[in-house]
């Protein structure tokens, strides 16, 4: 048992000491995919009035609504992308762009997404 506790305490002080999830996006370089894959539906403004998106329901995500800003943290944003709405109890209209990007493209389109994000309102 004391073996246990001990492997317990080692394995949680090694996961607060590697400091959680780190995005590494260019969002400069997001740009162009989030143009070619994302617009359709979040639109050139992050808004979520694409084309496409107007017929969806619900309607996609909209970065800039202040409503969502907590949710869009970096790690949730890179894994919608990533592994798409079902498997992260949202939308399954939001697919996996998984199978059409590499991790470092996934991470650009997430960093520019981050840029539609408002800003945390100052106490």
């Amino acid at each position: 048992m004391k073996r246990l506790v001990t492997t317990m305490v080692v394995l949680i002080s090694g996961a607060a000491l590697a400091g959680g999830f780190e995005l590494k996006g260019d969002a400069a370089k997001g740009e162009a995919q989030f143009k070619t894959f994302c617009v359709s539906c979040h639109g050139e403004k992050g808004d979520g009035n694409g084309p496409a998106g107007s017929a969806l329901t619900p309607k996609p995500t909209n970065f800039t609504d202040p409503a969502n800003a907590a949710r869009l943290t970096d790690e949730y944003t890179y894994k919608i992308i990533k592994d798409g709405g079902a498997a992260n109890g949202r939308s399954p209209l939001m697919v996996s762009w998984s199978a059409a990007m590499k991790d470092d493209e996934l991470r650009n389109v997430a960093a520019y997404v981050l840029k539609f994000k408002p800003a945390a309102k100052k106490k």
